[in-house]
């Protein structure tokens, strides 16, 4: 199985810089994450084409960026399946993480075009 992480800017209602006491209505902070939402748009696409495209062969996760826990457990689990070096996934996690990558076994997929060829060169080999 082939398992895909996604970087995903998440939208949290009424946390914002103040913590979430502008909601009380002082600003109205409705849309304060709007900017995000074509990010969110495209990464549900990617989703329901990779899901339709490889269905049970592959796995993803979508996380936030902040989620450090989380994205530290997927790369020491992608370096003890052996699909990335432990320096590989230091890179990865120092420079790579930001709303919108892709992660396919622990390889950063550094443009959203490639993401086909290593899925169905990790599922070959």
């Amino acid at each position: 199985m082939v398992e895909i992480m996604i970087i995903r800017a998440e939208k949290e209602i009424g946390m914002g810089c103040c913590g979430g006491i502008c909601e009380e209505g002082i600003v109205n902070m409705s849309n304060e994450f709007k900017h995000h939402d074509d990010d969110r748009e495209q990464m549900g696409q990617l989703y329901q084409r990779l899901d339709e495209k490889y269905g049970e062969q592959i796995h993803i996760t979508f996380l936030d960026p902040r989620n450090l826990f989380a994205l530290a457990g997927y790369f020491i689990k992608q370096v003890k399946n052996h699909h990335i070096s432990p320096l590989e996934a230091l890179k990865n996690f120092s420079s790579h993480i930001r709303y919108n990558a892709l992660f396919i076994n622990g390889q950063y997929s550094e443009k959203s075009q490639n993401y086909d060829t290593l899925i169905n060169d990790m599922l070959q080999a």
